[in-house]
């Protein structure tokens, strides 16, 4: 027996001399293999990754195994992972869905702040018998959120599920007022609550919202549009402005994740959901700092107080119950007034249940002005296991349900698989071709993205390809770390527009997205430009994009639709690619076009009532002034149609050259639907050819403008 007894005693005695681990390289290395593993050992069980980085952090921590102990590195880290979080949250809200559930979000914040803190109160005061203050705060902490899942449901792909979009909302609302009111009783207790405590208070938040919401998208816009082609700078940009913004937050009185959220918003406007940008900030923060969070989390976990008599576990349970039901009962009256399905009353319960940063902000302030006492420190930090735990199985469990719900409403749509060529022949704007094509793209679409280097086959091929294939493939370099596919082809032909066809066909291509040029000379009066050929020989949908600066620093947009379009083939296809740019561009967009089409437009993506954009009617494109007077970051978007087609309008057609010839540096881009076939197919005779057909839209052109002098005339003389 003494033998074991002196084991034990060498074993604790050498673990206590090498624990906590001091070398930082170590403790790091540590970590960062629980990162990697944890998740990994744990789904194996079919238990959510999040659950493991927690458990993990529950054993390594200084109340079990005191591996690790929390340094201010790895406070600084874990800080890091908890302002992403909310920052995160921020910046993926679909902002066109927040504005159209507007008032569902302040609804289900109302009910996920009142239900909690009116139930908690009172168990406070007649239960537990705290006093006023203390019972107050303490209740408030029923009401925080955290979104201790968003990485759920990011990786599930449901973040613009509307439950999703207004559990963010709610966040907004509650967290905020939590915040505000925990800043308002420590002023209470401290006694320093008079006039200027409000005056400061609302000063500083106003100047606090007014910064990050209204300041933050001008500084940033101009920012990308000026360090354009420094993409690892855009990224600094971004760390700078989280910690920034949740700086000035704790200046204006509340916990600095209120501020990394708003920074969140603010940069929503500028930072496309579909970039390469938005791509880096969302695998970094999941990679790595979210999850130093997750794990300093369960660092705070001690499991000796289970063993300590039954009075903690009590308090702790009861705790645990009233967080818990209170926040299921607000997700299920919230689902039960908008009828919402099961899993989305489940996602709203998951998203929101997960107790951890604010209440976290809330204990240590309760602690320190004298409100709590340890006993409630210990039960709010098993409230946080148990709530963590409880949000990570069922977020998980409800997004996997809702995925696959949207995934086979996909497919009873009937969409064809999606794939874009970027023919290039001149590389010089491949980087923004590329750029666009990535925010018109589907985003839960897993197929590539194929530019195609293209030249003539003459004496000179070999070197000119080469020539592109190192400029398109220097441009793909810039995306490579990112999960976006890209597939390289080349090839050489006798005609630029049959090599485009030809590998159009081989790769079942279903969008052709080439560069604008205005093409001039003989030979183009005799036989039309490439972009004409393209349009005539192809069933694809043709965009020809004219982009002369980064697309989230547009302060404008101008959609243009020819008459009739919703009847075109690909009409419905073309109007989810451009409410796609237009969501992630997130700017100012007016909407043009006949009645009829502009009702069609806005039934497409579900704006009946007209609120995401500004619509305006127009009775005919003759005299359109937008194209004419186009303002300064303007980008055109103009929906025409192939010739020979029931919605051709020579106007809009013709409305790209006349903003190429007339404003060189104005921005545009030129959509045309697919087609069942080429107008080739349908051509009785070459007498129908483009260049013919141009020259007598021409000559309508101006007949129209000759009538309409005289009738002005005859109308000056009546």
């Amino acid at each position: 027996m003494s033998t074991i007894q002196n084991y034990f005693l060498n074993f604790n005695q050498f673990f206590g001399h090498y624990l906590p681990l001091k070398n930082p390289v170590l403790i790091l290395a540590l970590t960062l293999l629980i990162i990697l593993f944890s998740p990994l050992l744990f789904r194996r069980f079919k238990i959510p990754g999040i659950i493991g980085l927690i458990l993990a952090g529950v054993l390594i921590g200084p109340h079990s195994s005191h591996i690790i102990e929390s340094t201010n590195s790895f406070e600084l880290l874990s800080k890091t992972g908890l302002l992403y979080i909310m920052f995160l949250a921020g910046l993926e809200i679909d902002m066109q869905e927040f504005r159209h559930n507007r008032t569902k979000s302040i609804v289900f914040g109302a009910l996920t702040f009142i239900i909690p803190i009116t139930i908690g109160y009172f168990i406070c005061i007649y239960v537990f018998h705290f006093s006023l203050w203390s019972s107050v705060l303490l209740a408030s902490m029923f009401s925080t959120h955290t979104l201790l899942s968003y990485p759920i449901v990011s990786n599930m792909g449901i973040v613009k599920n509307r439950a999703v979009q207004i559990t963010f909302g709610g966040t907004i609302i509650t967290d905020s007022a939590v915040l505000i009111l925990l800043g308002i009783i420590t002023n209470v207790v401290t006694g320093e609550m008079n006039s200027a405590f409000w005056i400061r208070i609302i000063v500083s938040l106003g100047l606090l919202f007014f910064s990050t919401l209204y300041l933050l998208p001008k500084i940033s816009r101009w920012f990308f549009r000026n360090i354009e082609a420094q993409a690892s700078s855009h990224y600094i940009y971004v760390l700078a402005v989280v910690f920034i913004s949740g700086f000035l937050s704790e200046l204006a009185g509340v916990e600095p994740i209120i501020g990394a959220f708003l920074a969140g918003l603010g940069l929503n406007k500028v930072i496309p959901h579909n970039s390469i940008l938005m791509n880096r900030i969302v695998f970094i923060g999941n990679t790595l700092f979210i999850p130093f969070f997750l794990i300093s989390a369960g660092m705070l976990v001690d499991l000796r107080l289970f063993f300590k008599g039954s009075e903690a576990l009590i308090f702790a349970g009861i705790l645990c119950i009233v967080g818990l039901l209170t926040k299921y009962f607000a997700a299920w009256l919230t689902a039960f007034i908008y009828k919402f399905s099961k899993p989305e009353r489940n996602i709203i319960f998951g998203l929101s249940v997960s107790h951890a940063a604010a209440t976290l902000a809330i204990i240590k302030v309760g602690f320190d002005i004298g409100l709590f006492d340890q006993n409630i420190i210990n039960a709010t930090i098993i409230l946080i296991l148990i709530s963590c735990l409880v949000s990570s199985f069922v977020s998980e469990k409800a997004a996997r349900q809702i995925a696959v719900l949207e995934k086979d409403v996909i497919r009873r749509t009937g969409d064809k698989i999606e794939r874009i060529l970027i023919p290039v022949s001149n590389p010089e704007n491949i980087q923004r071709l590329i750029d666009f094509a990535i925010l018109i793209k589907d985003q839960k679409s897993n197929e590539a993205i194929y530019p195609l280097s293209i030249v003539e086959d003459d004496a000179d091929a070999d070197e000119k390809l080469n020539i592109v294939r190192k400029v398109i493939e220097g441009a793909v370099e810039q995306i490579s770390s990112s999960d976006r596919k890209v597939e390289v082809l080349k090839k050489v032909d006798l005609s630029i527009v049959d090599g485009i066809i030809r590998t159009a066909k081989a790769y079942n291509i279903t969008d052709i997205l080439i560069s604008y040029k205005a093409q001039q000379g003989a030979s183009n009066l005799i036989f039309g430009n490439i972009s004409e050929n393209l349009l005539s020989k192809s069933k694809q949908a043709v965009i020809i994009s004219k982009i002369l600066q980064p697309l989230n620093t547009f302060k404008r947009i101008v959609v243009v639709l020819t008459p009739n379009a919703e009847l075109e083939n690909g009409f419905i296809r073309l109007v989810g690619k451009l409410n796609s740019l237009l969501k992630q561009i997130g700017t100012e967009s007016h909407i043009y076009g006949f009645k009829n089409t502009l009702e069609y437009f806005s039934a497409e993506i579900g704006d009946k009532k007209k609120v995401f954009f500004k619509y305006n009617t127009i009775e005919n494109f003759e005299d359109f002034d937008q194209v004419s007077s186009p303002k300064e970051d303007d980008l055109f978007l103009l929906v025409s149609a192939r010739k020979q087609t029931v919605s051709y309008d020579f106007h809009v057609d013709d409305m790209a050259k006349k903003l190429n010839k007339n404003h060189e540096f104005t921005s545009f881009a030129v959509f045309y639907p697919e087609i069942l076939k080429t107008l080739q197919d349908g051509r009785i005779s070459d007498i129908t050819s483009s260049s013919l057909e141009h020259r007598i839209e021409k000559v309508k052109h101006f007949t129209e403008k000759i009538t309409g002098i005289f009738k002005k005339d005859e109308e000056n003389e009546g």
